[in-house]
């Protein structure tokens, strides 16, 4: 129940997070970024088959397909995966691209990825643990799952420093991405039943990981500093404290 009111926020979110990625995709500097960053997490090799999990509207999909890899796009939202579709439409890609809980890929088979990939998406899981022994499972030997994250809502008391600087980011997201960033009370309501906003990240995950079976983790924090990408600083960086990435190789 808890995952289909989940996807129904998600499908509701959809139009707002197209934008974000259009904003992004308009940016040569983010996406340089963001295509180093997936570099470091699944190395130089190409022709790599990846699974982007949660992929909303599609762009680590589209990205990994510009820098040759062989992605697979899966997502919990309907609103998501038709978003996506029409994103690898509009930038030339024909890509596999299908509803799923991230938890359950009943589709793929054990040792048949090369990298999962997944942004913001392990702190919206019913239930990371299960989804991080799946994403264990299909990956091949040697594979790497990458994970971009936060710990978002986390014992979430701001300063006066944190709402101003909040009210700053809101502004400027309005301007840049033609989009109000906002939650209602009953998403507040919903996210607050997530088990992985009451614990402390990536202190949790990394435990997560360990008992799915990856025990080479390599955790870095504020993976996005202000001097690369300034105005995603203003936007977003009230974030940094509580963002970090992930790279858990399948030995």
């Amino acid at each position: 129940m808890m995952l289909k009111e989940i996807s129904k926020y998600w499908t509701s979110s959809s139009e707002g997070y197209d934008k974000v990625i259009q904003t992004q995709f308009r940016s040569k500097k983010t996406i340089k970024l963001w295509k180093r960053l997936l570099t470091d997490g699944i190395g130089e090799r190409d022709r790599q088959k990846v699974l982007d999990v949660g992929t909303g509207p599609g762009f680590f999909s589209i990205l990994l397909s510009q820098m040759g890899h062989l992605p697979t796009a899966v997502d919990a939202s309907q609103g998501m995966i038709q978003r996506a579709k029409s994103n690898f439409d509009r930038y030339g890609f024909k890509l596999q691209a299908y509803v799923a809980d991230a938890a359950d890929l009943n589709a793929e088979a054990d040792n048949s990825f090369d990298a999962v990939v997944c942004r913001d998406v392990v702190w919206t899981l019913p239930d990371p643990q299960k989804a991080y022994t799946e994403w264990f499972r299909i990956l091949k030997p040697g594979g790497a799952l990458i994970i971009f994250d936060g710990n978002y809502m986390y014992k979430e008391r701001r300063s006066l420093f944190r709402r101003l600087w909040y009210t700053l980011s809101w502004t400027l997201i309005l301007i840049t991405e033609r989009r109000i960033r906002q939650r209602s009370s009953e998403d507040k309501s919903l996210l607050s039943g997530l088990p992985f906003i009451h614990v402390l990240r990536p202190e949790a995950d990394e435990q997560a990981l360990m008992k799915a079976g990856f025990h080479t983790i390599d955790t870095r924090r504020n993976f996005i500093p202000a001097r690369a990408l300034p105005l995603n600083y203003l936007k977003y960086g009230y974030q940094n404290v509580n963002r970090f990435m992930i790279i858990a190789k399948k030995e």
